[in-house]
């Protein structure tokens, strides 16, 4: 006779695996300092090339105004203070990348242990089964 919970069960663990479970068993084979590590290190890489490409971009558009003080300006406190701005946006968002990641990761932890706790039942009721 068939069980109709073990195949709501086997039903529901399929469509995991279909749906998320490939992308939670790549996450899973990272031990959780290594995974919001290497998310730190992409969040860096991507911060400082939108932090360029924002501040060429307003070059570009304040070009003339810049060429018109360049010499009156002084450098080094522009420079201080783009340098400062880029240190602050870089700490936020890699503050807020932390945090996304470590959730991310518990919640992806959690999944795959409710998923191998049904295959546990699974296998229990199959064992029971068979003797």
């Amino acid at each position: 006779m068939i069980d109709q919970e073990k195949v709501l069960r086997m039903t529901k663990m399929a469509s995991y695996e279909e749906h998320g479970g490939k992308k939670d068993m790549a996450v899973a084979g990272y031990f959780r300092n290594d995974y919001i590590g290497m998310q730190m290190i992409l969040s860096f890489v991507v911060v400082t090339l939108a932090f360029l490409a924002a501040f060429g971009a307003w070059l570009c558009f304040n070009f003339v105004e810049v060429m018109e003080n360049i010499y009156s300006m002084d450098l080094v406190a522009t420079g201080q203070k783009i340098l400062l701005l880029y240190l602050i946006v870089l700490a936020g968002y890699m503050a807020v990348t932390w945090v996304i990641y470590l959730i991310r990761y518990a919640q992806t932890r959690k999944r795959l242990s409710l998923f191998l706790e049904y295959l546990n039942d699974l296998d229990e009721k199959e064992e029971e089964e068979g003797l």
